[in-house]
């Protein structure tokens, strides 16, 4: 293999030093595999620190052989590949005057900015060296910290093509056994102008004969369209997925991520700017790629001339536009698809029933790589699809039946059941079946067509096919009633599944038709004429909605008697049904308008899912979203700004899925208020209802500022500022109340302070979202800014001393200050019933608590009135209020305050109410979302027995909603560190449970009778709230570990109904939370630990009860082994606190193929947690398992859990601190040790990096550098492997490179391999045969010219004289004014280092000395000398010389030179005092080859390094590389001078050149002198340089 090592480009240092830039070509030769290579290496380095941008020389050596005839060879590189460099400005060819006589100029070259592609001529003769000049400008931070900028010009978007699509039809052949799809696609194009001269498609991954492509003109005659002849077109293809590969020979390695980044960055990119939809048949349409070019005009067309008539300018009201239309037809093949589509049961492994489908996402890109078309969201049109597939499932495995003698087809890697091999194959697709028959020329193949009812984009069609089960929905949950009341507008439900699964799907899919009905009386008749449902396997998503289509994932099935998942699932479901009316047939105008979308699509669904579950479900749900969103939207971007960004990452998604259905829900509530009744649900009616009747472009497309105006005519309320706050703003209010009574004005004074600007903090660092951070830094998405200001109308409750409620509306407005006080009119006098005391006398005297007809107390005793007697008090341990507080609360004037009881701000309110009036509010408001809010301060107030009665009450009182059960019991566990009380809030939560569940107060628990599902999930928040109460000591008690692991053991489901696979999987979680303390033991308390038999026991009796379930589950399968999954999650979490030693085996079972999906990705998650990612042996087989695993579910799982891995190793959590701790020595039990200074630091620093990613990101490079260094190059070797893997899609390839750029640092060199040229031979044997003539031919590669070269003398040029004295004039500098010193020298077997620069200016001396007959050689250590001049007759060469073909006269003449760095800011000065001119003459460069070492020279003798170039008083350190020259006298010197000596010097002393290696290539060659004239020698004397600018 021949290399050349090309220096000048990358990172060097990253400290702000200077970089030393120095070019040395190093070349060597050697036979690889497939013959002789040449392979080239270029680094990069950074520029001085005091400029902002790098001007670095980048040269690529290319050496190809040529034949003595001048046959000249080429090397093209494409403009697009030269950005793996960074930018070049310019390029120019330098080969050497010696080696071509009539070298190109500057004014030959053209620039590269008028080429698409350049070329590099090679010269006649071997050897030869071209350099590529390039300007690069690269930061010298991390490109993290750099916003990922690449310093490359922005990717700009397409234009908008003035054309459209008419329509398209598409024919296609699927073959499931080599996963390709086959077809051609018609086109039709309808152009505005005459100017449009080629049509831009998109296609990806396709292969497509540009030569087959035929386009025809379609002319309407009597309005019908008549297609013209048809004729080839011409056409160019270049498909962009190429660029996720690297080609052949650039051997990139996973340190190269910002080369692949760069490479694929036209496939990354993303439009910046959105054309809106609206009017596209007017406008235009977007490619996304534009690969595929066809020419609309022939050859012959494009010659022939045109005739140019100018009109009159008098009618220009009437734009004259000549639409043409043409017919493009594009045949195209699709093999082995990266995206687009996915085969199931196609390997030989895979024992899933055969199916494909195709799959979609976000962004654009994905719909061209099924076939070609224009991939634009706005650009629909009508569609025709014919699918041509495999009858039988036999027929696509090629499996034929038994009865079959000719089986000459048969595959023999699968093998199926005779019955499974009859099962028919069909197609699910988008639109209406039009046509279904079988093929005339194979009767084993159907062809089906469809064609969707409305205009559509490519995005929203789908299609799969497979031997799917068909089930009617509609018929089966419709009744005779309901059928008869629609009439026509009964929509048909289809679901079709894999076989096997009907009764699964019955079950899941059983609201679809009640929830189609709901949206029809609701808003207005389905838009399409059928709905159809496929479930199908490997769905990366949950749910995909397309047009009348939807795809969901086999993991959302679940049977009758799973009753955990039916809420959401039911959600997710009919969520694909309501994306039907606003999402399918009303798409957003641009991106940024997909809140609407989104938004619509939830808030009809939760509309539904409120029908079935209740309003208080409702409520409840949409409260705890909104205090959700209150932790989560700080510092993120509006959600009008969120939708050109919902594809970098799920979180995006999610935060789009939470805040726009909320701020639609506030929207509601407000209409609803200001018209009295006419809420949002009659705008979207109307909306709906026009949509449906005109079908037109203005009525199916959602625009912000339209729909704005639309709720303000409907609500006849001006909606600017909710716009500007809700849409266009980000964060959400936080309210700071205080409540006064005046008793002199008898009024409430409320005062309302809005603190969101002071208490907005940024939340920690969470490993979920450490990947989304790094995505949307180098997205470059601005932060939100929270806004200090919330207006609108507020609803004020007071619920004065008679129990009754009195409402007031307060209007916040922008005028006001952040602090707003208000005055509320007080209604009744003071007349407080005493709650506790009426309870005690009622139950005392034993009286009824009915409601009689007269009884004003009714609202006071509603809820939470249980466990009031005696008994109850002394076995609950409850107590009641002391009277202080009786007291306290008999001279208050209200019971409570609440605001926004209309719950129309998703907000934080901070009251100052005291403990009672929470109280009431529990116990007497039946709003849900009260209730929630008394709950809430509960949870996270004083603890106190009294509010541990409460809870309690709350708990056991069946009339609460299950929601407000469930908090009760969770904020039970904190009540069980009271002060005086310990364990209290245990003791009550373990009653609770065993009065509810158990027999007589044992932990015997009665049979599971989950019938009634709230009282399932009570029972289940019992067993975690008893599973997180933690002592004194941090640990669970032994009395709560044991009811645990006894309900586990103990449980009995034997008539029970429904499953109890997941309360089983509950109670092993739960176990396993009661195991782990919440805090670790610190240094002493370990050592003086005492084993505890009852501990340790207790350990091993819990983990074989875990074992025990996992046993089961390999028995029995539980539902979608649940079980197996909680177990492994119990035994993570148990390893990571350190209650169990690691294990990896444990988890390391599981990862074969063949297991389920849902277990592997658990057991990698497990192993990732632990700490086992960085092991290289781990690391290797995950990443073989990502890029080798058959699912997209799990490649897109498990580059989530990497992500998670390395954000773990960033926050600190496999780093070990250095603890300072005391020796069991010490003596003195009492002696306080305190953390030293660098504890401290530590610990701001493990604080830090959750903070701030910068930070993080630091740590993760830091402990990378010094933690896992010895294993880089096995991470770096699976990174590259994965990266290089042909079957990863585009998003997958992207998060792999913002992996790599997290773990290594970027490259310093950088391989190529080129081939060199094949030549033939022929030769004729000795022994010839009578009348025959044998001519055997073989192969070799060209390293050797054929005529030895020659050394062509350099014409002699008169030098000037200047002062008596002759100067040599150089030859012009083409470089930049500043020219870097390379000054530390390089020594063998050590990578070069780049180092600060000098403290001091050279000052450059000139003088001429005559050369002696010989040259001065380099003195190695070990190595024999180099001849001297006197001994030149009789010698050899020295070693680690390259080998020349220069003659023997011309050796005499050589010379070794040093090569110094001139740096100023005047070239031209430079030239004047060396005493040159400012030639275009191109500069000498090296003949010989640099790094071609003779053939007599040791590989591993060991160089000397070379002497100082001494430069007077001042310490010189040596060079880095060059040859040896004279020793020069220097005298200091005040300024810049030259002078000439013509006289002899005494014979100078050689000094030796030191040569330096990296990677194994050949060391650099001195440069050689194209004639024997002699040089000029340099003396430098040095001045001291003033100090930097402060």
């Amino acid at each position: 293999m021949l290399k050349a090592v090309v220096f000048g480009g990358g990172r060097l240092r990253r400290n702000g030093g200077a970089g030393r830039a120095a070019v040395g070509p190093c070349v060597e030769l050697s036979e690889g595999e497939r013959g002789w290579h040449l392979t080239c290496f270029i680094t990069t380095s950074p520029r001085h620190r005091d400029e902002q941008r790098n001007n670095v020389e980048a040269a690529s050596f290319l050496n190809r052989a040529n034949t003595a005839e001048k046959e000249s060879a080429a090397f093209t590189l494409r403009r697009a590949e030269l950005r793996a460099l960074p930018q070049i400005h310019t390029l120019r060819c330098l080969p050497k005057p010696a080696a071509c006589a009539n070298p190109p100029t500057k004014k030959q070259l053209p620039p590269l900015a008028s080429r698409r592609t350049f070329r590099l001529a090679i010269s006649k003769w071997l050897p030869a060296c071209f350099c590529a000049t390039a300007r690069m400008a690269i930061d010298s931070d991390n490109p993290f910290m750099r916003s990922g900028r690449d310093d490359l010009p922005p990717v700009d978007d397409l234009p908008v093509m003035e054309y459209f699509v008419l329509k398209q039809e598409v024919h296609l052949e699927v073959d499931f056994r080599d996963k390709c799809i086959h077809g051609t696609t018609d086109i039709f194009i309808v152009t505005f102008t005459d100017k449009v001269e080629e049509v831009v498609l998109d296609a990806a991954q396709c292969e497509i004969d540009t030569s087959k492509i035929t386009i025809a003109e379609v002319r309407e005659v009597n309005g019908e369209a008549i297609e013209g002849n048809k004729r080839k077109a011409t056409a160019e293809y270049n498909d962009p997925y190429k660029k996720l590969c690297q080609p052949e020979g650039w051997n990139w390695r996973a340190e190269h991520y910002d080369l692949r980044r760069i490479r694929a960055r036209s496939v990354f990119h993303s439009r910046k700017s959105d054309v809106p939809a609206e009017n596209r048949a007017f406008e235009g349409c977007t490619p996304v790629y534009g690969s595929l070019k066809v020419k609309l005009r022939g050859r012959d067309d494009r010659d022939r001339p045109r005739l140019i008539v100018r009109k009159s300018t008098s009618n220009l009201d009437a734009p004259d536009k000549s639409h043409k239309q043409y017919k493009i037809t594009v045949p195209f093949v699709n093999k082995r698809p990266r995206d687009g589509l996915h085969f199931v049961g196609v390997d030989s492994l895979d024992g899933r029933f055969t199916h494909m489908y195709t799959r979609h996402s976000i962004q654009p890109g994905t719909a061209s790589c099924i076939f070609p078309c224009i991939d634009d969201h706005g650009s629909r049109c009508d569609w025709s699809i014919s699918i041509k597939h495999p009858r039988t499932l036999g027929d696509a495995l090629q499996q034929a039946l038994a009865t079959k003698k000719e089986s000459g087809s048969l595959d023999k890697s699968f093998k199926l059941a005779e019955e499974d091999k009859l099962r028919e194959m069909s197609v699910i697709c988008s639109g209406l079946l039009m046509e279904e028959t079988t093929d005339p020329d194979d009767e084993s193949k159907k062809i089906m067509t469809f064609e969707p009812e409305k205009k559509v984009s490519v995005q929203k069609l789908g299609f799969a096919v497979g031997p799917f089960e068909h089930i009617d929905l509609s018929s089966e949950f419709r009744t005779e009633e309901d059928e008869v009341k629609l009439g026509m507008s009964a929509l048909k439900v289809h679901a079709y599944c894999l076989p096997g699964r009907g009764e699964w799907v019955r079950h899941t899919s059983a609201a679809l038709t009640m929830a189609a009905d709901f949206l029809t009386y609701t808003f207005a008749r389905y838009p399409f004429s059928n709905f159809k449902l496929c479930f199908v396997d490997d769905l990366v998503d949950d749910t995909v909605a397309l047009h009348s289509f939807g795809f969901a994932s086999n993991r959302l099935l679940y049977p009758e008697d799973i009753i955990d998942t039916e809420i959401e699932v039911t959600r997710k479901l009919v969520l694909i049904l309501t994306s039907q009316w606003i999402g399918i047939n009303m798409i957003p105008n641009t991106r940024n308008d997909m809140w609407l979308v989104v938004g619509m699509a939830h808030y009809m669904t939760d509309l539904f899912m409120k029908r079935i579950c209740g309003n208080n479900e409702y409520r409840f749900r949409m409260k705890t979203m909104s205090d959700r969103l209150i932790e989560l939207d700080v510092g993120r971007p509006p959600i009008f700004d969120l939708g050109a960004n919902l594809h970098l990452d799920d979180a995006e998604v999610d935060l789009m899925t939470l805040k726009a259905p909320l701020v639609f829900f506030i929207l509601d509530k407000r209409m609803n208020k200001a018209s009295g009744g006419h809420g949002l649900t009659r705008v979207l009616q109307k909306m709906l209802t026009r949509a449906q009747i005109e079908g037109s472009d203005r009525s199916t497309i959602l625009d912000t500022e339209k729909f704005k105006t639309l709720c303000e005519k409907g609500s006849r309320y001006r909606l600017e500022t909710f716009w500007n706050q809700w849409v266009y703003g980000s964060g959400c209010p936080r309210f700071d109340v205080k409540a006064r009574f005046n008793k002199k004005r008898l009024c409430v004074e409320l005062t309302l302070n809005q603190v969101q600007s002071q208490k907005a903090k940024k939340p920690q660092l969470e490993k979920d979202d450490f990947l989304r951070e790094i995505k949307e830094r180098r997205a470059e998405i601005p932060q939100g800014e929270t806004q200090p200001l919330f207006t609108g109308p507020m609803t004020v409750r007071i619920h004065e001393a008679d129990g009754t409620p009195y409402e007031h509306i307060l209007e916040i407005r922008e005028d006001a200050t952040r602090a707003t006080k208000f005055e509320i009119p007080y209604n009744t006098k003071y007349k407080r019933l005493k709650r506790t005391r009426r309870m005690k006398e009622k139950h005392s005297t034993g009286q009824s608590m009915e409601v009689t007809e007269n009884n004003d107390d009714a609202l006071l005793y509603c809820l939470g009135d249980v466990l009031q007697g005696p008994e109850d008090q002394r076995d609950w341990e409850l107590i009641d209020w002391d009277p202080e507080t009786e007291r306290k609360m008999d001279q208050e004037s209200y019971e409570w305050i609440r605001l926004d009881a209309d719950f129309e701000w998703a907000s934080d309110m901070t009251r100052t109410l005291e403990p009672y009036m929470y109280v009431s509010q529990l116990q007497q408001d039946r709003d849900v979302v009260a209730q929630q809010d008394a709950m809430l301060y509960l949870a996270h107030g004083p603890l106190h027995p009294i509010a541990s009665g409460f809870l309690v009450r709350t708990l056991i009182d069946r009339r609460y909603f299950h929601g407000i059960r469930t908090m009760a019991a969770a904020a039970l566990t904190r009540q069980s560190n009271i002060k005086d009380i310990p364990l209290l809030g245990m003791r009550q939560l373990m009653r609770a449970f065993r009065e509810m569940y158990c027999y007589d107060q044992a932990n015997q628990p009665r049979p599971n009778d989950f019938t009634d599902k709230k009282q399932y999930n009570v029972r289940c928040a019992i067993i975690k709230a008893i599973s997180e109460v933690r002592d004194h000591t941090y640990k669970c008690p032994m009395e709560a570990r044991r009811f645990i692991l006894d309900q586990l053991r103990l449980n009995n489901n034997e008539d029970n109904p429904y499953s109890d696979h997941f309360y089983i999987s509950f109670l092993v979680k739960s176990l396993a939370t009661s195991l782990i303390p919440s805090k670790q033991d610190d240094w002493l308390t370990r050592q003086n630990k005492i084993p505890n038999e009852e501990e340790n026991s207790f350990l091993e009796e819990a983990l074989e009860q875990i074992e025990r379930v996992l046993r089961r589950d390999e028995w029995t399968n539980s539902y979608q082994n649940t079980w197996t999954l909680a177990g492994l999650d119990a035994k993570q979490r148990l390893m990571k606190a350190e209650v169990i030693p690691k294990n990896f085996t444990d988890f390391g079972q599981y990862l074969l193929d063949g297991t389920r999906d849902l277990i592997r990705i658990k057991c990698f998650e497990a192993l990732i947690d632990l700490g086992a990612m960085m092991d290289p042996t781990f690391f290797s087989f995950l990443m073989y398992s990502f890029m080798t695993d058959r699912s997209p579910y799990v490649r897109s799982k498990l580059i989530a859990a990497v992500a998670r891995g390395l954000a773990a190793i960033a926050f600190g959590e496999h780093a070990k601190v250095a603890k300072v701790e005391p020796t069991a020595d010490d003596g003195d039990g009492l002696l306080l040790v305190q953390d030293s200074a660098q504890e401290i630091e530590a610990r701001k620093e493990m604080f830090a990096r959750k903070e701030n990613l910068d930070s993080a990101l630091k740590a993760l490079k830091k402990e990378m550098e010094e933690t896992y260094v010895a294993d880089e190059r096995h991470y770096s070797t699976a990174m590259r492997k994965a990266l290089d893997h042909p079957d990863l899609g585009r998003m997958e390839v992207e998060s792999l490179l913002d992996l790599a750029s997290m773990m290594f640092e970027e490259a310093q060199n950088w391989v190529l391999t080129l081939n060199l040229p094949k030549r033939w031979k022929a030769q004729r044997p000795v022994q010839q045969l009578a009348k025959r003539l044998v001519v055997n031919f073989k192969s070799y590669y060209k390293i050797k010219p054929k005529v030895p070269l020659s050394v062509v003398p350099a014409a002699s040029v008169p030098a000037p004289v200047s002062n008596g004295v002759e100067i040599k004039k150089l030859p012009t500098i083409g470089r930049t004014p500043s020219i870097k010193i390379s000054t530390k020298p390089s020594i063998a077997g050590t990578p070069r280092q780049s180092s600060k620069p000098p403290a001091v200016l050279d000052t450059i001396v000139a003088q001429r000395q005559p050369q002696t007959n010989g040259s001065s050689a380099s003195t190695p250590g070990l190595v024999a000398k180099r001849p001297r001049p006197e001994k030149e007759e009789h010698a050899t060469p020295a070693p680690k010389r390259p080998k020349t073909d220069t003659p023997m006269e011309a050796k005499g003449q050589w010379k070794k030179r040093r090569m110094v760095t001139l740096k100023t800011k005047n070239p031209s000065r430079l030239a004047v005092i060396l005493g040159k001119s400012l030639s275009s003459t191109p500069a000498p460069v090296r003949k010989a080859l640099p790094g071609s070492s003779r053939p007599e020279s040791s590989e591993n003798t060991p160089l000397k390094i070379r002497k100082p170039l001494p430069s007077g008083d001042v310490a010189r350190r040596p060079l880095p590389t060059g040859g040896s020259s004279s020793t020069p006298q220097h005298t200091p010197a005040p300024k810049p001078k030259i002078s000439v000596s013509t006289s002899t010097p005494a014979a100078h002393k050689p000094v030796s050149t030191p040569t330096g290696r990296l990677g194994g290539v050949g060391s650099p060659a001195p440069d050689t002198p194209s004639s024997a004239t002699p040089r000029p020698k340099i003396k430098i004397i040095r001045k001291p340089q003033p100090p930097p600018p402060a």
